[in-house]
């Protein structure tokens, strides 16, 4: 049997998505919306070096999300806000001052760094996708 892989913007962060992957058994990483009580666990998490990223520091916890039906695995990315980034041109919802942060859900047990790494390859995917459209 193939294994089929979902990596999905935040867009696709919602209870229905999860669990039309889990249907089917595709693995996902999806990247998580930042609400208070989602905030308030990645304040708290356990926060360590990341070397192998390009972020700062790096987490991972199980959380569930309000209306989920259970605990799902989260991964983590912190970045220092530099000091001309702490007043925003827009207001945020979710302010995080001192930090920016990169959060995703995954079913998958990789490391954080390549769960992180194979996310990234679907910026490439999509140029490729806007480049065959555009021939």
């Amino acid at each position: 049997m193939k294994q089929v892989y979902a990596r999905a913007d935040s867009g696709f962060y919602c209870r229905e998505a999860i669990k039309a992957y889990e249907k089917k058994h595709w693995q996902y990483i999806v990247v998580a919306r930042k609400t208070a009580r989602l905030i308030d666990k990645l304040q708290a998490a356990e926060w360590k070096p990341s070397p192998k990223t390009d972020a700062d520091e790096q987490c991972e916890f199980l959380y569930q999300p309000e209306g989920w039906s259970r605990a799902h695995r989260f991964l983590a990315l912190r970045y220092e806000r530099a000091e001309e980034d702490e007043k925003p041109e827009q207001y945020q919802l979710f302010d995080t001052p001192g930090y920016i942060y990169r959060v995703f859900a995954t079913d998958m047990d990789d490391p954080v760094e390549m769960l992180v790494w194979f996310y990234n390859q679907r910026a490439g995917a999509e140029n490729l996708i806007k480049e065959a459209n555009n021939d």
